[in-house]
């Protein structure tokens, strides 16, 4: 592919080519979820973006309580390969508490609620990235936090063994009935990983 030597090279196509592989992510995670209740639950991706690392304030509030999910992605071949990290913030956590368990007043039973949605999640998200990149990739298990936004990026971005400039930042949306929530998944990949979605994307055309 021309000009295609980095993820700061994607245009249209490329991060197209993400979005769908954050629906196809969160439409397993929907159904995981929509089995689990016993009852409809929608999931839907309707943006992505890819975004360096100093420019992330412009898309996340990070002074922002969140309730977040963070797991290791591993690769079974090359090892690490980076970190989802899940975030609600506070308003459709406790939305989402309310929907799922009636109430939000117990703070444990809602952590206890978050993580297990985001260990879904970030699973789901393994299975589809696996699919598509052709590898088998596992997440680890995940570790649940309330902070500010950017406390947790900082701390997740310093564990990466390689370097990484950039994160890929699908912007969810989830459907109940009437209800609608809203969380971030964000991707940050190691070189390893990139170079991954590269060979998959240098395909597409």
């Amino acid at each position: 592919m021309i000009g295609l030597h980095s993820i700061e090279d994607f245009g249209e196509m490329e991060l197209d080519a993400l979005k769908e592989l954050g629906n196809i992510g969160v439409g397993k995670a929907a159904t995981s979820l929509s089995q689990m209740l016993g009852r409809r639950i929608e999931m839907s991706v309707p943006e992505a973006v890819i975004v360096k690392i100093p420019e992330l304030h412009k898309y996340i509030n990070a002074e922002e309580m969140v309730a977040g999910v963070v797991t290791g992605l591993e690769d079974i071949e090359n090892g690490h390969s980076g970190f989802l990290y899940i975030t609600f913030p506070e308003k459709s956590s406790k939305k989402l508490a309310e929907i799922l368990l009636g109430d939000s007043s117990d703070e444990e039973m809602v952590d206890s609620t978050l993580m297990e949605i985001g260990n879904i999640l970030s699973s789901s998200f393994c299975d589809a990235a696996a699919e598509m990149l052709g590898i088998v990739l596992l997440p680890t298990p995940p570790s649940f936090g309330r902070d500010f936004a950017i406390a947790v990026i900082d701390a997740v971005v310093s564990q990466l063994a390689e370097k990484s400039d950039y994160v890929v930042i699908f912007e969810t949306k989830l459907e109940e009935s009437e209800n609608e929530i809203e969380a971030l998944v964000m991707l940050i990949p190691n070189e390893k990983f990139v170079s991954y979605i590269l060979k998959l994307l240098g395909m597409v055309e």
